[in-house]
C-alpha cells in the first residue's frame, strides 16, 4: 500500500507545472534561502535540523536524486545541502499540465492601479488559489496524520513558498493603459538595463538580482555574507510572523521600489514570446539594480531567518 501511494505522489508530482516566468527568486536564490534557515537553526534550534532532515529524506526526490547530490559535498555540509535542494525543489518540477492549481500557489497578484489611470481601467482581485492558502494548506499537511512522504512534499513547499512571498513582484499585479489585464507580476513588462544589453522583463531582473550561479561554495560564500551583513536585532520586520504581513511587505515593495509607484512602465511584451524580441523597450534608470539588490538581500535574509522559525514551528519543538 505504502509503494502504491508512493508511486501516486510521484506521478502527481511529474504533472506540476512550474514555469520559468512563474518561478520567483531564481533555484539559485532559493538555495541561499534554505542555507541561511538551516545555520540559524543550527545555532538556535539543533533538533529542529534533525527533525526536518528526517522528513525530508521520505521525499520521493531523495532517494532519485537528492542523495547523490547531497553525498557529494563534505560530511559538515551535507544537512545545509538538504535544505538547499529542498528549498529550490518546487522550481526543478516541470509542467506537464498547467491547469494545476499549484501553478498559482507560487504569487499572489494584489491588484496596483496607479493614480491617474483611466476609469475603465479594471483591476481583477485576487485568485483564492495563491501563495497564502498554498502556505496554510501545505503548512496544516506537514503537521497532519497524513504519511511520511506526503508530509514531506508539504514540507518542500513551505520551503520554497517562505522565500517566494519575499519577492515583491510575486505579490502584485499592475493594471494600466499599458497592460488593462495586468502585467502578471512585472512578466509582462520589457526593460533594458544599458545600450548593447539585450533586453529582459522586470519580473526576471528581479529574480536573478542576487545571483545566477549553480556553485555550491559561492552560493554558501554569499549566505555567508547575507548572515553578517543582517542581524536580528537590526530587523524590526522579524516581529512580523504571519505569511499575511510578510506579503504585505512584499507588496509595498513592489509598488514603491519595483514599479517606483507606477513611474516606471517599461514596453509591453504584447506578442512577442520573450524581451528579447521587443529591441527598442525602455531603459530603466542607471542606479535600478543597485536599488533592487540592496532590498534583494535584505527580503532574502528575513525569507531565511523567517523559514527557520516557520519550520521550528510545524516540526513542534
Amino acid at each position: 500500500m505504502k509503494q502504491q501511494n508512493l508511486l501516486g505522489l510521484k506521478a502527481m508530482i511529474i504533472v506540476l507545472f512550474v514555469s520559468s516566468s512563474a518561478a520567483a527568486w531564481n533555484a539559485p536564490t532559493h538555495m541561499v534561502t534554505g542555507a541561511i534557515a538551516y545555520r540559524i537553526l543550527g545555532n538556535e534550534s539543533p533538533r529542529t535540523v534533525s527533525v526536518v532532515q528526517t522528513l525530508l529524506k521520505d521525499h520521493p526526490w531523495y532517494a532519485d536524486r537528492w542523495r547523490d547530490d547531497v553525498e557529494k559535498v563534505p560530511e559538515s555540509q551535507r544537512g545545509e545541502m538538504l535544505f538547499m535542494l529542498a528549498a529550490r525543489w518546487a522550481d526543478d518540477i516541470r509542467m506537464q499540465a498547467k491547469l494545476q492549481r499549484e501553478t498559482k500557489w507560487h504569487y499572489i497578484n494584489f491588484p496596483f492601479k496607479p493614480a491617474g489611470e483611466p476609469e475603465d481601467i479594471k483591476p481583477l482581485a485576487p485568485h483564492p488559489d495563491n501563495i497564502l492558502s498554498a502556505l496554510a494548506e501545505n503548512q496544516r499537511r506537514v503537521k497532519s496524520q497524513v504519511s511520511a512522504d506526503q508530509r514531506s512534499v508539504a514540507l518542500a513547499w513551505v520551503f520554497h513558498l517562505v522565500g517566494d512571498v519575499h519577492q515583491p513582484l510575486h505579490t502584485v499585479q499592475l493594471f494600466t493603459q499599458e497592460y488593462p489585464h495586468g502585467d502578471r507580476g512585472g512578466n509582462e513588462v520589457c526593460i533594458r538595463l544599458a545600450p548593447g544589453r539585450a533586453p529582459l522583463d522586470l519580473h526576471r531582473l528581479w529574480d536573478g538580482i542576487i545571483t545566477s550561479t549553480n556553485n555550491i561554495g559561492r552560493l554558501r560564500n554569499i549566505t555567508t555574507e547575507l548572515l553578517s551583513k543582517f542581524s536580528r536585532v537590526g530587523l524590526r520586520e522579524l516581529d512580523q510572523r504571519l505569511p499575511e504581513a510578510w506579503a504585505k511587505e512584499s507588496y509595498e515593495i513592489a509598488v514603491k521600489i519595483a514599479y517606483e509607484n507606477g513611474n516606471l512602465r517599461g514596453s509591453p511584451k504584447g506578442q512577442a514570446r520573450d524581451c528579447r524580441e521587443v529591441p527598442d523597450a525602455n531603459f530603466i534608470s542607471r542606479g535600478y539594480p543597485a536599488r533592487a539588490k540592496l532590498i534583494a538581500d535584505r527580503r532574502v535574509y528575513l525569507a531565511g531567518y523567517r523559514l527557520a522559525e516557520l519550520l521550528e514551528r510545524v516540526s513542534g519543538n
